[in-house]
């Protein structure tokens, strides 16, 4: 995209994961979850040059509490830039807490000054803590009115990673509508087995943001599930 004084600038596309880390994600699930993200990285950064895009990403970690692991409130980490450092599990699933965090990023001053619409990605194999849905369903809203202005219209593409024995009802209050297989439904993605979990990050991750990229201002569109094989 090229300014007003024909020089060239890079839209700038916002990712933004919440990864569970609560104790149910032990063993095999934080496994492949710590695998999943720097095989998604790669990906990432090829997207980055074949599109002409800056990718930042923001990484909360949330279990009794949500850490910033990649990134801040105030800013993503260039997406070459980002060092993983692996999950341990621990504790209960405040998805609420994780949600508030990163609704502080979601602000224009934060996201740059070309930014598409960003991407949250919540990936969790349980239910929040018993007291906390009506938090969750509170988080969520403000989510909803993030960039909104004056349309009213959501900015905000939100997907959901169920691992294993996850409350997909939860998961439905969290996404949005969207098409998937040229079905208009919530945009949640199934994960069986753990093994199968950083395939589905990476295809839900990538196709997420090419909808961004080529979004019509009125469906977001993430097309045929295909993740194949996970590297």
């Amino acid at each position: 995209m090229a300014n007003r004084d024909g020089i060239i600038t890079r839209e700038e596309l916002n990712l933004i994961l919440l990864l569970d880390n609560s104790y149910s994600m032990v063993n095999g699930r934080i496994a492949q979850l710590n695998h999943a993200i720097p095989a998604l990285k790669s990906t990432l950064m090829k997207m980055a040059e074949d599109e002409c895009v800056d990718i930042k990403l923001r990484i909360i970690a949330f279990s009794d509490e949500a850490v910033w692991k990649v990134g801040t409130v105030e800013k993503g980490e260039e997406i070459g830039e980002v060092v993983w450092q692996d999950l341990d599990v621990v504790g209960g699933t405040s998805t609420p807490k994780a949600i508030r965090e990163a609704n502080k990023a979601l602000r224009k001053q934060y996201l740059g000054a070309h930014a598409l619409h960003p991407v949250v990605i919540l990936i969790t194999d349980g239910y929040c803590n018993p007291g906390e849905h009506g938090d969750y369903l509170d988080a969520i809203e403000e989510m909803k009115q993030k960039l909104s202005g004056n349309t009213g219209k959501e900015k905000v593409t939100r997907v959901a990673i169920g691992v294993e024995d996850y409350n997909r009802d939860e998961l439905v209050e969290f996404a949005s509508v969207g098409l998937i297989a040229d079905q208009q439904q919530p945009l949640i993605f199934e994960v069986d087995k753990a093994m199968d979990l950083g395939s589905v990050i990476n295809w839900v991750a990538v196709s997420s943001m090419y909808s961004s990229i080529t979004d019509d201002e009125d469906v977001i569109d993430l097309g045929d599930p295909d993740w194949g094989e996970d590297e």
